[in-house]
């Protein structure tokens, strides 16, 4: 029941997660469109934005620890598949769930900003926070460490 619970919060606050960025990258194109009026900038709002950045510090919290906790040697695959073949294992697959989320929502937040990062702040920092992250993402999962 435990886990349970937990899958069902950690899914809403993913759907959070990536309505918020749909809304601003609607926002980012609206803008960027002459003449268009449904997603003005005034759309995004303080609470948007905070709950955007919270939730978002989240999300890729869990995905660093996915990664760190990745042996250099597993095959991410195989370990998606058992996820999502064996009994009930709800939150390694909603792990994952996560892991591809983040990705996808983050790359999209950079692409999306990257030849016009001025047109929504909000996506742009997200965008450049995203990549840092990935940058750290990596050397979590590939274990690199120092000499």
């Amino acid at each position: 029941m435990k886990q349970i619970f937990g899958a069902i919060i950690a899914s809403i606050l993913l759907a959070i997660y990536v309505y918020l960025v749909w809304i601003a990258v609607k926002v980012f194109y609206c803008k960027a469109e002459t003449g268009c009026i449904d997603y003005p900038v005034t759309l995004i709002t303080e609470g948007m934005t905070q709950a955007l950045v919270v939730i978002g510090g989240l999300v890729s919290a869990l995905v660093i620890a996915e990664l760190a906790i990745t042996k250099k040697d597993d095959n991410l695959k195989m370990r998606i598949f058992k996820a999502i073949t064996s009994k009930w294992k709800i939150n390694e697959i909603l792990s994952w769930i996560y892991v591809i989320v983040w990705i996808t929502v983050g790359l999209t937040a950079f692409m999306v900003t990257l030849f016009h990062p001025e047109e929504v702040p909000l996506l742009t920092n997200l965008g450049q926070a995203w990549l840092g992250l990935a940058i750290a993402a990596a050397y979590a999962f590939f274990g690199l460490e120092p000499e």
